[in-house]
């Protein structure tokens, strides 16, 4: 189950299923593992035994990004949008592999963080915004306070 998301250059991010535990996101139970039929089959799944729901609290979506097609000339304004493009990826590509391991360090049931870092979006659209949310991750006190109006244009902040 991976889902694509495009973005303005020919850059591809491959959106992983989520990474789950074992909580219920609706009454916050311990979840135990039943039979739940399927298509025909019965599957071991993991079943909330007073609300029956099935989905556990979300610790992290991983993303996999993918480098940017090579520079199909020689000139300059090809070569700079490919080093532009690469810098980019590289930047996001860092943001992504600390926000999860941030993600995965901070369990819901041990801290509280902000959504950002669970879910993964808003995402870093420019270069500059990759930079700064790259700073603001490392930065304890930047990741408690992360109000800046500087680092995302979504307005679903």
């Amino acid at each position: 189950m991976a889902d694509e998301v495009s973005v303005s250059n020919a850059m591809t991010i491959v959106i992983h299923a989520d990474h789950r535990n074992g909580i219920c996101n609706e009454c916050n139970t311990r979840m135990e593992v039943r039979d739940v039929p399927l298509r025909d089959k019965l599957v071991k799944r993991p079943v909330c035994p007073q609300c029956g729901g099935m989905t556990g609290q979300l610790i992290v979506t991983p993303f996999t990004i993918q480098s940017p097609e090579p520079p199909k000339c020689l000139s300059f304004r090809c070569l700079g949008g490919f080093i532009k493009d690469s810098l980019y990826i590289a930047f996001l590509s860092s943001y992504h592999a600390r926000r999860v391991a941030y993600a995965e360090a901070n369990r819901p049931e041990k801290k509280e963080i902000l959504d950002r870092y669970r879910t993964g979006y808003p995402s870093p659209q420019t270069l500059w915004q990759a930079i700064h949310a790259n700073i603001k991750l490392k930065c304890p006190v930047c990741r408690k306070y992360n109000v800046d109006p500087l680092l995302f244009s979504d307005k679903n902040n």
